[in-house]
């Protein structure tokens, strides 16, 4: 375990930035599949991409065509939503449920159908990359399409780091309540990092831990504290819980990426 060691400063900006408010929620779901456009990792702040019952990945659409350079309009009908796509090269027109698709007035099918869930419409992966003539290749050992919009080779945009683990305990955080070095209180989804590396305020996705107090899998995290002990590649994650419970956590490997905001 690492004492944060926090200075009067800290409760002076904790103070002036106490209305700052992480956008995670407590719960910080897991990325089953994960969408890299270049070398920058798609944030999906709700709906979250999935692999079909035809193995596709499925996607949020309209935070992947954001970033390929699509327009987006839809209209809903029923139970079905039609959308339309417009970049500076094609037009896309497809139908929720239907594999039937136009490109340029141009009809074509899609292996599996486009998908409409809970107010989000989902839209293969490998169709929406063809489609707009980006190359994907997937990275199988993180679960990670990359898309090079660029037509360039990325590699996997995550780091390496060393993660350890700290409560809310008062000898944890230089005597002070439970609130991060930003003013809010600590929650899952809270992370203490060395600003030189990961400067305060970004938004990252973490997996690669172990432990039943924390989502499965990996979650989205916010880099919001400092510790006195974290420094260069290593992170301290904030868990609930008791100090001496969370010995258990140890020193662990853990993959970090950093998401735009």
């Amino acid at each position: 375990m690492f004492s944060k060691g926090l200075t009067c400063l800290a409760v002076s900006i904790a103070v002036m930035a106490g209305s700052f408010v992480s956008p995670f929620s407590a719960h910080a779901a897991e990325m089953n599949v994960k969408v890299q456009v270049n070398d920058e990792l798609i944030h999906f702040p709700d709906a979250q991409p999935f692999l079909d019952n035809n193995h596709s990945t499925q996607v949020p659409i309209r935070f992947v065509t954001e970033k390929l350079g699509y327009t987006l309009q839809w209209q809903k009908d029923g139970d079905q939503v039609k959308v339309t796509l417009n970049n500076n090269k094609h037009t896309i027109s497809l139908t929720s449920g239907q594999k039937e698709v136009q490109i340029d007035n141009v009809n074509v099918e899609m292996d599996t159908h486009a998908e409409y869930q809970e107010g989000r419409v989902y839209v293969p992966l490998r169709f929406l990359s063809e489609a707009a003539d980006i190359p994907v290749q997937w990275d199988a050992a993180s679960r990670l399409a990359i898309l090079s919009k660029d037509g360039n080779y990325h590699a996997p945009d995550y780091e390496l780091f060393q993660s350890t683990a700290y409560s809310a305990d008062p000898s944890e955080n230089g005597g002070y309540a439970a609130i991060d070095y930003m003013g809010n209180p600590l929650a899952v989804g809270t992370v203490a990092v060395d600003p030189s590396v990961i400067p305060l305020g970004t938004k990252l996705y973490i997996e690669g831990y172990n432990f039943n107090g924390l989502p499965a899998g990996g979650m989205y995290a916010y880099a919001t504290d400092i510790g006195g002990s974290v420094k260069g590649n290593h992170l301290d994650i904030f868990i609930p819980g008791s100090k001496q419970a969370l010995k258990a956590f140890g020193i662990q490997n853990i993959k970090v990426y950093r998401l735009s905001k």
